[in-house]
């Protein structure tokens, strides 16, 4: 089974105190990589790898560097192993852990209408005082089955202020069993028919 968080943490092992630029560089070359056609990859994969790789990042005006060494040689090994159609899972837990180094916590923020340039500063400045984290990195993202208001999704944590969870819970609510005090149970059993 393809551990994409293997694979990242290994690549963030290596390239030590150089994750970060050897990471843009890897994305840069990803891009690249998946537009080869496939028979680059068949045979002695990586020669051809390898020469298509030091063609990107010399037409991009990549200088040669050890940032450029370690992604060349990490989609050289990804090929070998077979695995270049998961590079974008491992890019994605690769941006997790050099997220987490930093302190930076990204967040969805999903609306209906587009939330005014307040809110996502308020957003931002009461997960960074509950977090710890140092930078949100927000996306915003439109929502219409929301109905109004947002929801704002970080670190497996969900904070739900829109108009469709409000509504689904005064349907809960509606739907409980008649209970002694319960407006809605003496609606349903006649108590305020005439």
């Amino acid at each position: 089974m393809f551990a994409p968080e293997r694979w990242a943490q290994a690549f963030v092992n290596t390239c030590g105190s150089d994750a970060e630029d050897a990471f843009v560089l890897l994305k840069i070359l990803n891009e690249w990589v998946k537009k080869l056609p496939g028979a680059v990859f068949g045979g002695s994969c990586a020669n051809h790898v390898e020469q298509a790789i030091g063609k990107a990042a010399a037409k991009l005006g990549i200088e040669q560097s050890k940032p450029l060494d370690t992604a060349c040689c990490f989609i050289e090994l990804m090929v070998k192993r077979n695995v270049v159609s998961n590079c974008g899972s491992i890019i994605a837990e690769i941006e997790k852990l050099l997220d987490a180094e930093k302190k930076i916590l990204p967040a969805v923020l999903e609306y209906v209408i587009p939330p005014a340039k307040e809110l996502e500063d308020s957003v931002c400045a009461v997960l960074k005082k509950t977090t710890g984290a140092r930078e949100i990195r927000l996306e915003k993202k439109p929502e219409p089955s929301l109905i109004g208001g947002f929801r704002l999704r970080y670190g497996g944590m969900v904070a739900d202020a829109s108009l469709l969870s409000q509504l689904k819970k005064m349907e809960a609510m509606l739907a409980e069993p008649a209970a002694s005090g319960n407006w809605a149970g003496n609606i349903s059993n006649g108590a305020l028919n005439g």
